[in-house]
């Protein structure tokens, strides 16, 4: 299985996993061309699912229903969606799995300022992934995790950096630590729970533009786990394996 990244801040998030014969995305944040450069069969992919409404997660998927691409999501999005629902997935509510092509799929929520879901993907050529984004804390438990993408959006340091150079306001700040994961909060939950230990790496995700140190962040999560650890940024490509 093949984890592809084609963008991960505020400006747009879309993820790709991509199987031997079955491909699945994540996050219809972006156009549907930058899913072209990497998929050229359409007839490959199962779906989309979508963490919540928020138009760097969810702004083109109208486009990518057009296509035939079938998306998930929760009521929220399809409350807050005006276009036809050409390929809407009916995915079960959370902590039940609902089967996509080969994917096992299990909605978990978030700690998000509107109604939004973490996820636990399941499949025979990775194991399982927890994809995490958008989210201010998270306290779910698990068996193994193989493979980890996470929200690190901002730090204390930089967030408070920000604010003293007259970049990040009060507002924006209030609104990172409440809605957004930061650097301490997710090495707190990495260390907190056993499911971690096993898992091959840690995919950092939607870093903060102003708020964030994706260099430092890469290298204090590696060296505080003891795994390899990648920013996702525009074209990273990772192997997950069993």
């Amino acid at each position: 299985m093949k984890l592809i990244c084609y963008g991960s801040s505020s400006r747009g998030n879309g993820y790709i996993l991509q199987g031997e014969r079955q491909t699945l995305l994540i996050e219809a944040g972006l156009p549907l061309c930058n899913v072209r450069q990497y998929v050229k069969d359409f007839s490959t992919i199962q779906g989309c699912i979508i963490s919540h409404r928020h138009g760097d997660h969810a702004k083109y998927m109208g486009d990518f229903m057009r296509a035939g691409i079938t998306c998930y999501a929760n009521d929220d999005v399809w409350d807050n969606y005006d276009g036809r629902s050409l390929k809407r997935g009916d995915i079960e509510q959370p902590t039940a799995t609902t089967q996509i092509g080969e994917f096992k799929v299990v909605p978990m929520f978030a700690h998000h300022d509107v109604p939004c879901w973490a996820y636990l993907i399941q499949h025979p050529e990775m194991g399982t992934l927890l994809f995490v984004t958008d989210s201010a804390g998270f306290n779910c438990s698990f068996n193994t995790i193989n493979h980890i993408m996470i929200e690190c959006n901002w730090s204390e340091v930089c967030l408070q950096l920000a604010i003293d150079e007259g970049r990040t306001n009060w507002y924006v700040a209030k609104r990172s630590r409440d809605t957004h994961m930061g650097l301490e909060v997710l090495l707190a939950y990495l260390h907190s729970e056993e499911c971690f230990n096993a898992s091959k790496e840690v995919v950092l995700l939607h870093l903060s533009h102003e708020n964030s140190d994706p260099q430092q962040f890469q290298k204090v999560v590696s060296e505080s786990l003891n795994k390899p650890t990648y920013v996702a940024e525009y074209g990273l490509q990772i192997d997950l394996s069993i």
